[in-house]
C-alpha cells in the first residue's frame, strides 16, 4: 500500500481505538521497551512528547521512568523552520509549551541534529510513527522533521519506533530519504 495512504489508514485506526484500549496496548509497548533493549547502555535518548488528542503512543512512562532509574541523558524535540528539529535536555523540571499544532514542546535552549549526534557516546532515539512494515520503514505524519533529524544519525544510534499496530506488508512510494528503524515495537513483540 502507498504510504499516502497507509497514513490515512492508520489515523482513522488509531482514532478509533478506546481509552481503554489505548491504555492497554500502551503499557504492553512500555513493558517490553524495557524488558527487550538494553536501555542501560545508552548515554542519551531521544524521546518525543506525546500528541494524546492524536492517539499518539504514549511515551511519558518511559520518559519517567529513564529520569527515574536510569543514568542516560533524555532530550526532546521542538519543531523549527525548514522542517528542522532542534534536540533540548529534559528533565522534571523543563517547561513546555503546546505549539499551534497540538504539540508539547520545550522551551529551554537547544541544539540542532548535526550537533546532538557530534558524539561518540550511544543514542537511542524513539521515534513517533503512524504505520511501519517489515523491512523496517515507516511512515510519519509526511513533514520529513525525523528523515531530516535521523540523516545526521551515527554508527553509534538505535532507532526504535512505537506502534500499536503490527507491521505492514510493504509500504510503497518511499523516497531515498525514508530510512529504515533498528526497531519498532508493538504491543505484541519487538520487530
Amino acid at each position: 500500500m502507498h504510504k499516502t495512504a497507509l497514513r490515512e489508514k492508520y489515523l482513522k485506526l488509531r482514532e478509533e481505538l478506546s481509552p481503554e484500549e489505548i491504555g492497554r496496548r500502551n503499557r504492553l509497548i512500555v513493558d517490553l521497551f524495557f524488558s527487550r533493549l538494553m536501555i542501560h547502555r545508552y548515554d542519551k535518548v531521544h524521546v518525543y512528547l506525546p500528541v494524546l488528542a492524536r492517539n499518539e503512543v504514549d511515551t511519558r512512562a518511559i520518559i519517567h521512568t529513564l529520569l527515574a532509574d536510569f543514568p542516560a541523558e533524555v532530550f526532546v524535540p521542538k519543531m523549527q523552520k525548514a522542517h528542522q528539529l532542534s534536540h533540548h535536555h529534559f528533565d522534571k523540571y523543563t517547561v513546555t509549551e503546546t505549539n499551534k499544532w497540538g504539540i508539547p514542546e520545550p522551551t529551554n535552549k537547544g541544539m540542532s541534529s548535526a550537533d546532538f549526534f557530534k558524539t561518540e557516546e550511544d543514542i537511542l532515539v524513539i521515534v513517533p510513527l503512524l504505520s511501519f512494515d517489515k523491512t523496517l520503514h515507516r511512515v510519519g505524519y509526511g513533514g520529513g522533521f525525523y528523515d531530516r533529524f535521523l540523516a545526521h544519525k551515527t554508527s553509534n544510534t538505535l532507532t526504535v519506533g512505537l506502534s500499536y499496530f503490527p507491521a505492514a506488508e510493504k509500504i510503497e512510494g518511499l523516497d531515498d530519504t525514508d530510512l529504515p528503524l533498528n526497531h519498532v515495537i508493538s504491543p505484541e513483540r519487538v520487530w
